[in-house]
C-alpha cells in the first residue's frame, strides 16, 4: 500500500522520507503534510485491521468444532457456552498478536464487527484517512442503544463534524446530541403514561375512558 505525501515525501516501508537526494523538507507546510499523510495512512490500515478482525470473528462462528472439538462434538455445554469459550479463545490468541489483553481483544473484534455489519460509512471515511480510528471508536459509543433511525442520523452528524473536531470535541457533540434525540422519546413516554393513568382515573370514577 502507497500513498503520496506533498510533492517531496513518500511513504516507503511504513516511513515518510524526503526524495533521495534532497536534504529534508523544503518548507514546513511541507514536512507536516508529511505527517498528515502518514496519519491518513494510520486510519486506512486501521479500517483494514477492523475488517480482518470482523473476518477472524465470523471464521470462528462457523468453525467453533475446529476452535473447541470436545465442547462442540461431547455436548458438555450448551451452544452458547460453547461460542463464549470458543470467543474467549479467539480472543486469547489475537491478544498474543496485537500484545493486549484478551479483554481489549475481544472488545476490538466487537468494534469491528459494528463498524462492518452496522457502520459502513464510518469505516469508509476511516479507510479514507479522514477520520481516525478514536473518532471511529466515539462514534460506536454514542450510537450504540439507538434505533436504525436514530443511529444513521446521529452517525451523519458525527461523521461530518469528525473531519475538523478532535476527539474529545466529537465525543461533547455526541454527547449532547444524543442526550438531545434520547429526551423527546422520554418525554413522549411520559406524556403518554400521564393520559393513561387519567384514563384510569376517569374510569374508576364512573366517566367514559379516553381510548382514542
Amino acid at each position: 500500500m502507497s500513498t503520496s505525501i506533498s510533492r517531496s515525501a513518500a511513504v516507503a516501508n511504513g516511513a515518510a522520507t524526503a526524495e533521495p537526494g534532497r536534504d529534508g523538507f523544503r518548507s514546513l507546510a511541507e514536512a507536516v503534510d508529511a505527517v498528515g499523510a502518514v496519519e491518513a495512512l494510520l486510519a486506512s490500515l486501521a479500517a483494514s485491521r477492523a475488517v480482518l478482525l470482523h473476518e477472524v470473528g465470523a471464521w470462528a462462528e462457523a468453525h467453533i468444532e475446529e476452535i473447541l472439538p470436545e465442547g462442540a462434538d461431547g455436548g458438555r455445554a450448551v451452544a452458547g457456552e460453547v461460542e463464549g469459550v470458543a470467543a474467549g479463545v479467539v480472543a486469547g490468541r489475537l491478544a498474543d498478536v496485537l500484545r493486549v489483553s484478551p479483554e481489549a481483544a475481544a472488545g476490538l473484534v466487537e468494534e469491528s464487527r459494528a463498524l462492518v455489519r452496522r457502520h459502513p460509512r464510518t469505516l469508509a471515511a476511516l479507510r479514507g484517512g479522514t477520520i481516525s480510528y478514536g473518532h471511529a471508536q466515539t462514534i460506536l459509543g454514542y450510537t450504540c442503544g439507538l434505533h436504525r433511525g436514530g443511529r444513521a442520523a446521529l452517525e451523519t452528524r458525527l461523521l461530518r463534524q469528525a473531519r475538523t473536531a478532535t476527539v474529545a470535541e466529537l465525543s461533547q457533540i455526541a454527547r449532547t446530541e444524543r442526550e438531545r434525540r434520547l429526551r423527546v422519546p422520554r418525554r413522549r413516554r411520559t406524556e403518554e403514561a400521564s393520559a393513561r393513568q387519567r384514563r384510569q382515573m376517569s374510569s374508576q370514577a364512573g366517566g367514559s375512558a379516553d381510548c382514542t
